[in-house]
C-alpha cells in the first residue's frame, strides 16, 4: 500500500469519527451513548473508526437517521432532540434507546426513510 492509500483509509476514519461525533451531537446523545450505539467505548471514538467495519456500518447508519431527521425536522435541534426522546408509534419506543441495539436502529433508520420518502 502507498502512502496515499495508507492516508486516504486514515482521512476516511476521521472522517466518519468526526461526522458521527457531529451527528450524535446534534440528536442529543453523549459520548457514553454514542459509544453504546455503534459499539465502543467512548474513549477510542477519537482514534478514528473504520467505515468497512463493524462499528463503521452502525456509525454510518446513525449518521444516516441525523440526515433523515435533519430534514425532517428543518434543522430544529430542539425538535430533533424532542423526537429522539419521546415514545414513537411509528418505531415502537423511544429513540434514543431503541437505537442502542442493531434491530432497533435499524428500524428507526427504516421508519424515518419511509417517512422522508414521502416528502
Amino acid at each position: 500500500m502507498t502512502n496515499s492509500n495508507l492516508n486516504s483509509i486514515a482521512d476516511d476514519k476521521t472522517v466518519v469519527a468526526n461526522a458521527v461525533a457531529k451527528a450524535a451531537s446534534f440528536l442529543g446523545l453523549t459520548q457514553t451513548e454514542l459509544g453504546e450505539v455503534i459499539g465502543r467505548h467512548r474513549s477510542s471514538l477519537s482514534k478514528g473508526i473504520d467505515p468497512d467495519s463493524k462499528e463503521g456500518e452502525l456509525a454510518l447508519m446513525l449518521i444516516r437517521c441525523y440526515r433523515s431527521l435533519y430534514a425532517l425536522m428543518d434543522g430544529s435541534a430542539q425538535n430533533v432532540r424532542h423526537w429522539m426522546q419521546t415514545h414513537n408509534h411509528g418505531t415502537g419506543g423511544v429513540p434514543t434507546e431503541q437505537i442502542k441495539t442493531v434491530p432497533g436502529l435499524s428500524r428507526v433508520m427504516m421508519y424515518l426513510d419511509a417517512i422522508r420518502g414521502k416528502l
